[in-house]
């Protein structure tokens, strides 16, 4: 019935949920990037290492051949060469026979083709040398052959690479949450002008519109078919007022003067009988103009003119004094009227339309809550919501009739067998409306709540 409640917070946004999705991808997009740059790098690398360090080991495999040296001296004569290789000659018994590194035993057992190993899984490497890469070639006397070069720079490719990625991860994270914030905060600010824009409306100004932005985005598309939409409905509701107006108007004359004419005729003519049918023909016309007049005040209090005639009204003094004045006629029905009242209620609006809103309500309760012991006024506020509420144990209605009961001249069968034109209802209903609320009828097991929310947040 109202666009209410609290505002979504924005990380729940539709906005920042897309946001959050581009996001998504964004990240998968960058992640993939580096892990194709760290393949292709890292392989660039270990090719080249693979290919210095497999060329001197044929060097080394075709020296012994040729020169028909041990192992030992070939390595010896290599080393003195340079290069800058690592090169390791290791017996059997695992004991160095020549070189400048070695690998303990845990490392050569696992050293098989090319690997790359690091200082601290227990190699002897100069202090400068964090890790090697190389291969392990073994013989069939027993010994092996290492040779490696300094992964150094492998490591500090893939280092690099590393610490690039997490400075461009968190910064297209960090880009990407800002983003769909600013996003998701645009988009609840375009929401909510809307939201607060309908609600206006429902409240029963018709003239307001959605605010329409110069980027002629989809909001913007939005804005401008809701305001098309708002316009023609204006034109059509108050076509409808100024018809309904104009009928009340317009039949209330001749019925006013038809009922002149009547009580001059009453007074004229006294033939038998005929005061009887002139007192019947005037309540019948006193009938029509009451609907007449019930109607006119719903066209104008749905127009909004009076909202501009509010003024500051003391909400818990009006309640109380009702409840003192309906007091003894709630006892005369026997049905005990109380009264829990909030002290300092306050609100703007149209004390008289106030008033003729509780008293429709309270004549409700002593016309049809049939049997009621009791009826209570509540009063509170939380927040920027004042609640009022007008209890009885009665009878009730059914629940699926609670929302028909408002529509004007509905009376459900109950209600027929005492006076009434089935507009009181209707009337509360728009005058709640008027002041930036609304009224809802609840089950009271037993008996029937009715409910007046205004939201005085809206007071202007």
């Amino acid at each position: 019935m109202w666009l209410e409640g609290p505002a979504r917070p924005l990380l729940r946004t539709a906005g920042f949920r897309l946001a959050l999705r581009s996001l998504a991808l964004s990240l998968g997009g960058a992640a993939l990037v580096f892990v194709i740059i760290h393949h292709a790098a890292e392989s660039i690398w270990r090719e080249q290492i693979d290919a210095t360090v497999g060329g001197a080991l044929t060097d080394i495999l075709s020296d012994i051949q040729r020169n028909q040296q041990g192992l030992a001296q070939n390595v010896r004569d290599t080393m003195a060469e340079g290069g800058g290789l690592f090169y390791a000659d290791i017996g059997p018994d695992g004991t160095l026979q020549a070189g400048n590194f070695s690998a303990p035993p845990a490392v050569l057992a696992r050293w098989t083709g090319a690997r790359t190993f690091r200082r601290r899984e227990g190699l002897m490497l100069p202090p400068r040398v964090k890790a090697v890469r190389g291969i392990a070639h073994r013989f069939t006397d027993g010994d092996t052959l290492l040779i490696a070069e300094n992964a150094d720079p492998l490591l500090a490719t893939n280092a690099l690479i590393a610490r690039s990625f997490v400075a461009v991860f968190g910064t297209i994270l960090a880009l990407g949450l800002l983003s769909g914030y600013l996003a998701a905060r645009t988009e609840s600010r375009r929401v909510d002008a809307i939201a607060t824009t309908l609600r206006e409306i429902m409240n029963g100004d018709l003239s307001r519109r959605v605010p329409v932005g110069p980027a002629g985005d989809e909001f913007d598309r939005l804005a401008a078919g809701l305001n098309a939409m708002l316009q023609r409905l204006q034109e059509l509701m108050e076509n409808l007022r100024q018809v309904t107006a104009d009928i009340a108007h317009d039949l209330r004359s001749p019925l006013a003067r038809l009922r002149e004419h009547l009580e001059l005729s009453r007074r004229r003519f006294t033939g038998p009988g005929l005061p009887q049918m002139f007192d019947e023909a005037l309540a019948q016309i006193d009938q029509a103009l009451d609907i007449f007049a019930a109607m006119l005040r719903i066209a104008e209090v749905e127009a909004g003119t009076r909202r501009s005639h509010f003024a500051p009204v003391s909400l818990s003094d009006l309640l109380e004094a009702l409840a003192e004045t309906y007091e003894p006629a709630f006892a005369t029905a026997g049905i005990a009227l109380t009264a829990d009242i909030q002290a300092g209620l306050t609100l703007r609006g149209d004390k008289d339309l106030l008033q003729q809103m509780i008293a429709n309500l309270l004549d409700n309760v002593m016309l049809h809550a049939a049997g009621a012991s009791f009826a209570t006024i509540r009063a509170t506020r939380t927040g920027q919501r004042i609640s009022l509420e007008i209890a009885d144990d009665g009878p009730g209605i059914p629940p699926e009739q609670s929302t028909r009961v408002f529509q004007r001249f509905v009376r459900l069968d109950a209600a027929r067998r005492h006076p009434g034109y089935g507009l009181g209802l209707s009337l509360a209903a728009a005058i709640a409306a008027l002041h930036g609320g609304g009224i809802a009828l609840r089950e009271n097991r037993p008996g029937l709540t009715a409910v007046i929310f205004i939201d005085v947040s809206l007071e202007s």
